[in-house]
């Protein structure tokens, strides 16, 4: 009987790459995400979880698209199916100026969002990734429900409000099929973003098929942000101009059918259930406000 291979740890993985780790568990304490150093003393950043199947590739094309895009992505030291080596870029996260000028961060995001779409379409005409409509819908339908069950729960909200957010999606996706769907990013959010210096980097890399085609990325960073923030009323007030100043041409109902979704996401997931830690300012308001995105 063959039995599953056991994963290999970071220390593991850092000594059979004669690199010593500094420092686990900083990036919201993720035992796969550790600073190590060389036996001269450098140091790197070594990623051992969620390496994803395109992750290497994805950084490949970033790097030589650098001059035409608004990000730049870390050097690639070295990457296999169990790691990533790269270089560890100085600077502060995107998080850390959402409070002092929410407009530029959300302006920076929708640039970083737009700009992977040109990552994205170079990949895709050297590889077929998935099925985008088949795998979107079963991911899509499969997260409102899953995410949806700790809210009904918790007594916030209904199975049936739920249903409705899982009824009026597949009407839409029955209606635009495929063009309701693009290649997205799935995670361009302020953790994974630093600003040094005057520019900003990119650190984590995937493609994932996700309702909003165009624009689910740029979502993806309001809603994150919205949880980062501790001035959580003025940031929801804004997020109806951004939408507007932002996706002007886009379908209104649609768009906040997907904030929708990812307001279930928020929480559901990561409120209620993972309990995450890093969520800033008032818990109660944010899930408020939460319930009234989703009550659309």
């Amino acid at each position: 009987m063959s039995s599953k291979t056991k994963k290999k740890t970071v220390e593991q993985i850092a000594r059979e790459n004669d690199l010593r780790v500094v420092e686990k568990g900083f990036f919201r304490n993720k035992s796969g995400v550790a600073r190590v150093e060389d036996k001269t003393g450098k140091k790197y950043i070594l990623k051992t979880e969620r390496i994803e199947p395109q992750q290497t590739k994805l950084f490949e094309i970033a790097k030589e698209m650098e001059r035409e895009l608004s990000f730049k992505v870390p050097t690639i030291i070295k990457a296999d199916k169990e790691m990533i080596l790269m270089e560890e870029i100085a600077g502060d996260s995107l998080n850390e100026f959402i409070d002092g000028n929410p407009d530029w961060v959300i302006e920076q995001s929708k640039r970083i969002a737009d700009d992977y779409q040109k990552v994205i379409d170079r990949l895709l005409q050297a590889e077929r990734v998935g099925d985008l409509r088949k795998d979107g819908e079963r991911w899509t339908m499969g997260s409102i429900l899953t995410w949806g069950g700790p809210i009904v729960e918790a007594g916030l909200l209904r199975y049936d409000d739920i249903k409705n957010i899982a009824d009026k999606m597949q009407t839409v996706i029955n209606e635009k099929e495929e063009e309701f769907f693009g290649w997205a990013h799935g995670n361009i959010i302020g953790d994974h973003i630093i600003v040094s210096g005057e520019e900003l980097y990119l650190l984590d890399l995937n493609i994932v098929p996700r309702v909003g085609r165009g624009y689910y990325d740029f979502l993806r960073a309001i809603d994150f942000a919205f949880l980062k923030t501790k001035n959580t009323q003025e940031f929801y007030n804004k997020i109806s101009d951004w939408l507007n100043k932002y996706l002007p041409n886009e379908n209104r109902e649609e768009v906040k059918l997907v904030l929708a979704n990812r307001a279930i996401g928020l929480l559901g997931w990561d409120i209620l259930f993972h309990q995450v830690e890093y969520i800033k300012g008032d818990l109660e308001e944010k899930k408020k406000l939460l319930l009234e995105m989703i009550k659309i």
